[in-house]
C-alpha cells in the first residue's frame, strides 16, 4: 500500500506504536507466551513498515517505500499464527515473516515495472488469505467472549473482499494501460480498520482467563483418569462409569445474562456437579462448560447421582444471575459397554450427552456398546 501525503504515514506510524506498547505491556507482559509474542510481532511489522514510510516519504526514497509497504503483509499471517498457538496448534511462526520479506523483496524489485500493482495486489491476496483462516480460528474456539471476537471477524472478513477488488482493478488497469488506478487505494483504508480491530481482539484474548497458554495450570484429570481404569483393567474391576455433563443452551444463557452474569451461571453449574456425586469421584473440565466424571458405584447409586444433579441445577435460587430453570445433559458411558481406554470412554460419553440434548436436554443418555 502507498500513502499520497506524508501525513498519512505518521498516522500509521504513531497509531500503531501506541498499539505496539499496550499489546507488549498490557498483552505480552501480563501472560508471556507464544500467541502474545507473535501478536506483538504483529504490530511490531505494521509499525516498522510505518516507520519506513515516513522516511521513504520524506527522503522520496521510492525503493524503501515499496519495501516497507510489501513488508506489513506478513502481519495477518502472525495474527493467524497466534490464533493457532493460543489452540496449541500447530501455528508455523516464521510464515508471517518470511511472507513479509518476499513480498518487500518482490514489491521493490518490481518499482517502475508495468506489473507492479499487480504483484503487489496478488501478494496482498496470498495475506488477505490468512486473514481469512483467521476467521475459520475465531470461529473454531469454544468461547465465544460476549460479542469480543466480533471485531477481528469482521476485520479479517474485509480484508478477502479488499484484496480481490484490488487484483481486479489492477489487472483493468494493466490491460488498458492507463496510470491512473481504477479504484482508490482500499489497501490502506482496510489495514487502519484492521490494526483497530485487531487491538479489540487480540487483548482480550491475550488477558483472557479462559484462553490457552502455557501459563495456565493444567488439568490433572486426564492422566488420573487413565491411570485408574488402567488399574481396574489390570484388577478386572468392573463398575467404573465416565460421565461427561454439559450445561444446556449456553450461548443463549450468554447472550440473555452477558458475559459477567454467563460466569457465575458457570460457577453454579460447576458448584452443583461437585455437590452431586461421591468425594472419591475424580471431576475435570471438559470444555468451557462441561465435566467429565468418574466414578466407581453401582447403577443404581449413580442414577440417583444424576437425578440430585438434575434437581441442583434446575432449582431457581434467589441469588442466581437469571431467573431461569437451567439444565444440564448427561452422558452416560460405562466400562462394560465401552472398555477402560480413556479417549473411547469419553467420546462414547460426549456423543451420549449430544443425543441427550437433541432430546430435548435435562436428561441422561447412555452410551452406545463400543464394538
Amino acid at each position: 500500500m502507498t500513502y499520497s501525503r506524508l501525513d498519512d504515514a505518521v498516522v500509521l506510524a504513531v497509531l500503531s506504536t501506541l498499539m505496539s506498547m499496550i499489546m507488549i505491556g498490557l498483552g505480552f507482559l501480563h501472560r508471556p507466551r507464544l500467541a502474545t509474542l507473535l501478536w506483538s510481532l504483529m504490530f511490531l511489522t505494521i509499525t516498522l513498515s510505518a516507520y519506513g514510510t515516513v522516511v521513504a516519504n520524506a527522503g522520496d526514497l521510492h525503493v524503501l517505500a515499496d519495501a516497507s509497504a510489501g513488508f506489513a503483509l506478513g502481519a495477518p499471517v502472525l495474527v493467524w499464527s497466534g490464533l493457532r498457538a493460543d489452540r496449541q496448534k500447530r501455528s508455523l511462526p516464521w510464515l508471517g515473516p518470511l511472507l513479509g520479506v518476499v513480498a518487500a523483496t518482490t514489491y521493490a524489485l518490481t518499482a517502475g515495472a508495468e506489473v507492479h500493482t499487480l504483484a503487489f495486489s496478488l501478494l496482498y491476496l496470498l495475506s488477505a488469505t490468512f486473514a481469512a483462516l483467521s476467521v475459520v480460528e475465531l470461529l473454531r474456539r469454544e468461547e465465544r467472549s460476549g460479542g469480543r471476537l466480533l471485531p477481528l471477524m469482521v476485520a479479517s472478513a474485509a480484508l478477502p473482499l479488499i484484496a480481490v477488488a484490488s487484483v481486479i482493478a489492477a489487472v483493468v488497469t494493466l490491460e488498458s494501460q492507463n496510470t491512473t488506478p481504477a479504484l482508490p487505494d482500499l489497501k490502506a483504508i482496510g489495514l487502519l480498520a484492521y490494526l483497530t480491530c485487531a487491538i479489540v481482539t487480540l487483548l482480550f484474548l491475550a488477558r483472557s482467563p479462559d484462553a490457552g497458554g502455557t501459563d495456565e495450570p493444567v488439568d490433572p484429570f486426564p492422566v488420573v483418569a487413565a491411570d485408574k481404569l488402567a488399574r481396574a483393567r489390570e484388577a478386572a474391576e468392573g463398575g467404573w462409569t465416565l460421565l461427561a455433563v454439559s450445561l444446556d443452551d449456553t450461548e443463549s444463557l450468554r447472550v440473555a445474562g452477558g458475559e459477567v452474569a454467563f460466569r457465575r451461571i458457570l460457577a453454579r453449574f460447576g458448584a452443583n456437579v461437585r455437590s452431586s456425586f461421591p468425594a472419591d469421584a475424580d471431576i475435570g473440565a471438559d470444555g468451557t462448560h462441561g465435566y467429565l466424571v468418574l466414578i466407581s458405584r453401582p447403577d443404581g447409586v449413580i442414577r440417583d447421582c444424576l437425578r440430585d444433579l438434575l434437581e441442583r441445577v434446575s432449582t431457581v435460587t434467589p441469588d442466581q444471575p437469571l431467573a431461569v430453570e437451567f439444565s444440564t445433559s448427561i452422558g452416560w458411558a460405562r466400562t462394560a459397554d465401552c472398555g477402560y481406554d480413556i479417549a473411547t470412554l469419553t467420546a462414547a460419553a460426549r456423543q451420549a450427552m449430544e443425543r441427550a440434548q437433541r432430546a430435548g436436554g435435562h436428561r441422561w443418555e447412555r452410551a452406545l456398546p463400543v464394538r
